[in-house]
């Protein structure tokens, strides 16, 4: 029994125990280290507008219906039998479109060039009408070159289709001009002594010209536009367009988008 006992005090004697009032003694090695924050990723934020490089197409012209208000034409009654020229241009042209919804913004630069032959305009007059003191034009390098800006208001119908409805303004500087002759007994003709008393076309095949009508050196743009664009997964365009520049017209634009 006294043998037990001494065991006993001899283990309690060798077993380390925390002294009062201090703290326990940790071991560094079996703390587990702090966690570094896991870095937060950003989603990646989707550009809210679109933009286009689009080549334009247009066809202008304006009614003869028009035209008549203020010049004969070859059948009118006791009219020159000769026709009136039909007024007719093209434009080539860049665009640069911005697309935020429902927003389109179209910055253009474009080519207008004429499509009108050379001819007899007899303007009309009260009654009775003189048929013979008409001038005869012949455009020569005559067109235009027009910067301008659009906006349009998108109508969504389908995820790849929309019209546009808008306009705009642009500014046109003008190239080339239009010869005229006049009639023989005009003040302004340049060689009274060719066939002084002739008609305009008449004048026109034998004369030396009258000069270049005077048309100002540049010009105002309107536009009032209504466009159907298809849209090929966000790839690229096409847009059919319709409406008033200057003309009635009709046209396409096509391109990339970026």
């Amino acid at each position: 029994m006294g043998d037990r006992r001494a065991l006993l005090a001899v283990a309690l004697a060798l077993t380390p125990r925390e002294s009062k009032g201090q703290e326990p003694v940790v071991d560094p090695a079996a703390t587990p280290a702090p966690l570094e924050p896991a870095t937060q990723v950003e989603p990646q934020q989707r550009r809210v507008f679109s933009m286009q490089a689009n080549l334009r197409v247009r066809y202008l012209s304006i009614p003869s219906s028009v035209m008549d208000v203020w010049y004969f034409d070859s059948d009118d009654a006791g009219a020159n039998p000769l026709a009136r020229p039909r007024i007719r241009a093209y434009a080539v042209g860049g665009e640069w479109v911005v697309d935020k919804a429902p927003a389109t913004w179209i910055f253009y630069g474009e080519w207008i060039g004429n499509a009108m032959e050379e001819g007899y305009w007899d303007d009309v007059e009260s009654s009775p009408a003189d048929h013979s003191d008409g001038v005869w034009i012949q455009p020569d390098g005559f067109g235009m070159v027009v910067l301008g800006a659009n906006y349009g208001h998108q109508i969504p119908i389908r995820e790849w289709l929309d019209f546009l409805v808008g306009g705009g303004l642009g500014l046109g500087f003008v190239t080339g001009e239009l010869t005229t002759w006049l009639s023989g007994g005009n003040a302004d003709v340049v060689d009274s002594t060719c066939l002084g008393t002739s008609a305009a076309y008449e004048r026109q095949a034998v004369c030396e010209d009258d000069g270049a009508a005077r048309v100002p050196g540049l010009s105002p743009m309107v536009d009032l536009t209504a466009s159907a664009r298809v849209h090929f997964a966000d790839q690229g365009t096409v847009r059919l367009d319709a409406g008033f520049h200057n003309a009635l017209y009709v046209g396409t634009a096509f391109g990339v988008v970026f």
